[in-house]
């Protein structure tokens, strides 16, 4: 605000100094709150246009899913402290929450000693966070994005009438019957076969996971009924529902909780051979098993379905984890169970070699070692479930357990089917030739087509022609600096008989000038190399602070230092090798506990409440680990709607082609062309 223009009358009252001091302070202050409203404007304007101008991607859930599920375990923490009657410290009942919203299983408040209602809001929160129905929310935004955006490489139409099918076109004599025609009119158009196909995951998932909790629930809770006591069952000398019972198992076994409704775990049950399964079953169908159990139901629908249908379930096939976190690739979901299986051997061998004559186990029977070796090695990667005290076992295989807690089999199964498929298509190639060339050629065939020495002999040529042209360069460099220098003796030369002694000054500072520039050259690639090291060195140190490793061992040495006073040899069962257990335990969302002596509940009840806090933070870590990664992949479709569609149409002619060569008719037919749209190239659709 300009107050220049204001002239002051002199007949106007003269103020003193304190009254014209007040009255400038009120001038600069009106002028201060001017001056501020316009940025403030600029600012809300900005905020609008950055809003306006937002686009979502995928990867933003990551960082939705990842506050929501953290703000879940303090609202979980307060209902259960307020259930509780504020008995149990605020910091116990917010660990307990955390490892069921993060599907771990460590607790430092035994979960049998709470109160029904509790376990029940425990159980609820456990259910909603599961790895399988959490997915549910990222498909709904996917279908509120078809919805409400149109796309137009997705949404074309197939309204073309003077364009026929590509195939259609390579016999322009055949023709189309009625049924042809109406299975390609009954396909749907690309924006219906997205939306319901993101229907159809949601009711798969959800269908699915209720159709193995009713068998776990009813089969658990008879077993459980008829062949237990009911002094078998107590808890707090008051016998336990078996069907609650059952239905605890079932809830927190599938989504990775290893919560038990008896104080003390499920050690009551380290000699019932059918439970002992049925929780490895429950425990490996909510995680490994379940992309194969999704994907065998996709295509068993597929194949019961009517042919209108089926695209919709091909769909899906097709681009699998593009569409949910649960849904693997076919090659994928092989690889994932076949490592889950490899792993459960080394495990259980090891186990075997190291602990089958334990002292401490010598108690049981063979069979009942064998099946705790199976339960536990399940459980280090998937629950939390423990039928002995862990730390009774061999060093050796706690090694092995904490490797097996440490790797998720979906980490090592991050590829990309494409190479497989282009290698099986050239196998196949491959085959063909064989039986039509002689046996003579066949090594021939074999060495052309592999995809080793495809590669060796391409990279060999590429080196070659890289050293040429690098030769080539250095001889053009050198060939010029020989010209030069010849230029410059012979004007040397020239200089020496034809100029003044002040022309020899200027040939002097000539010299100086060269002397200068060379070592300019020599500061710039110091420069440069002092950029480049500083450089590597910056990426080094992001890689490294963003390394799970780092953290890991971060976390592990807060957690000593926060303890050192209760630890070896203050208390020798509260050592560093607990600790570490402690928190890949954490990390892999296993729940396994080394425990300790004075407490039911799992180790981390004895640290102190910082430490508590670290391991909050590190399940939190372990269960977000690669969901960014799998949010980025699915803002692209890999197979288009509007492809699909094209190609299932050219499917219904070939086959009709095909019955037609099998059935040897060889006569024409003159029903009228039926006319479709190009079929549109391979799109890649972002949401």
């Amino acid at each position: 605000m300009d107050n220049a223009g204001f002239q002051r009358n002199a007949s106007f009252a003269t103020l003193s100094g304190i009254n014209e001091d007040v009255l400038q302070a009120r001038i600069d202050t009106v002028n201060a709150a001017a001056n501020v409203a316009l940025p403030l404007n600029e600012w809300f304007s900005k905020l609008n246009k950055l809003w306006t101008n937002y686009k979502w991607r995928m990867r933003h859930y990551f960082y939705i899913h990842l506050f929501v599920f953290f703000c879940n375990t303090l609202i979980c923490g307060a209902i259960v402290c307020a259930i509780e009657g504020y008995q149990i410290p605020y910091i116990d009942c917010w660990f307990v929450s955390a490892t069921c919203v993060f599907t771990c299983g460590l607790q430092t408040y035994d979960f049998a000693l709470l109160k029904r209602s509790s376990q029940s809001v425990l159980l609820f929160y456990t259910w909603i966070s599961g790895i399988t129905v959490s997915t549910i929310p990222a498909i709904v935004i996917k279908i509120y994005r078809v919805k409400h955006e149109v796309v137009n490489s997705e949404e074309s139409s197939t309204t073309v009438d003077d364009d026929i099918l590509p195939i259609k076109r390579l016999v322009p004599n055949e023709s189309i019957d009625s049924d042809v025609y109406t299975r390609v009119q009954s396909l749907p158009n690309a924006h219906r076969l997205r939306i319901t196909a993101y229907i159809l995951v949601i009711i798969l998932i959800l269908s699915t996971c209720f159709i193995i909790y009713f068998i776990s629930f009813i089969s658990m809770g008879i077993w459980l009924k008829y062949h237990y006591d009911p002094e078998d069952l107590l808890q707090l000398n008051q016998t336990m529902n078996p069907f609650y019972a059952s239905i605890v198992i079932t809830i927190t076994g599938f989504n990775q909780n290893g919560l038990s409704p008896w104080t003390g775990g499920i050690s009551l049950l380290v000699n019932d051979v059918f439970m002992n399964i049925f929780i490895i079953f429950v425990v490996m169908s909510g995680t490994s098993l379940f992309p194969a159990i999704i994907r065998g139901v996709v295509n068993l629908f597929k194949f019961l379905v009517p042919w209108r249908y089926k695209i919709y379930f091909d769909y899906i096939l097709l681009n699998n984890h593009r569409l949910s976190t649960v849904i693997f690739p076919s090659i994928q979901t092989r690889l994932y169970v076949t490592i889950t299986i490899l792993l459960q051997i080394l495990g259980v061998v090891v186990a075997l070699i190291l602990d089958y004559r334990n002292p401490n186990l010598l108690k049981y029977s063979g069979g009942t070692r064998f099946m705790i070796f199976m339960l536990e090695t399940a459980n280090t990667r998937f629950a939390g479930y423990a039928t002995i005290d862990l730390s009774l076992l061999a060093s050796g295989t706690l090694l092995i357990f904490v490797l097996l807690m440490g790797v998720k089999p979906q980490m090592l199964c991050a590829i990309n089917e494409t190479p497989f498929e282009m290698e099986w298509m050239l196998i196949q190639t491959q085959q063909k030739l064989e039986d039509k060339v002689s046996s003579n050629n066949r090594r021939g065939s074999i060495q052309i087509f592999l995809p080793f020495n495809r590669m060796k002999h391409f990279l060999s040529r590429q080196g070659s022609l890289t050293k040429a042209q690098a030769k080539r360069y250095y001889s053009s460099i050198a060939r010029t600096t020989r010209s030069d220098m010849a230029i410059d003796q012979l004007n040397e030369k020239r200089l020496q008989h034809r100029l003044s002694a002040l022309s020899l000054d200027i040939h002097d500072d000539s010299r100086d000038d060269r002397s200068s520039n060379s070592a300019r050259i020599s500061f710039l690639r110091m420069k440069l190399l002092l950029i480049i090291f500083c450089r590597h060195a910056v990426i080094s140190l992001f890689s490294l602070l963003t390394s799970t490793r780092t953290w890991l061992f971060i976390f592990v040495f807060l957690i000593c230092s926060f303890d050192s006073y209760h630890m070896t040899p203050v208390d020798p069962k509260i050592t560093v090798f607990r600790v570490i257990f402690e928190v890949i335990s954490a990390f892999g969302g296993c729940g396994l506990s080394m425990g300790h002596p004075t407490v039911t509940s799992s180790f981390a009840t004895v640290l102190t409440v910082p430490s508590k806090i670290i391991l909050i933070l590190t399940m939190c870590m372990g269960r977000h680990r690669g969901l960014l990664d799998s949010m980025k992949d699915q803002e692209e479709i890999e197979y288009s709607a509007q492809t699909l569609i094209d190609s299932w149409k050219q499917l219904a002619l070939l086959e009709q082609l095909e019955k037609r060569k099998s059935a040897g008719k060889d006569h024409l037919f003159t029903v009228p062309n039926i006319s479709a749209s190009q079929p549109t190239p391979v799109l890649i659709t972002r949401f």
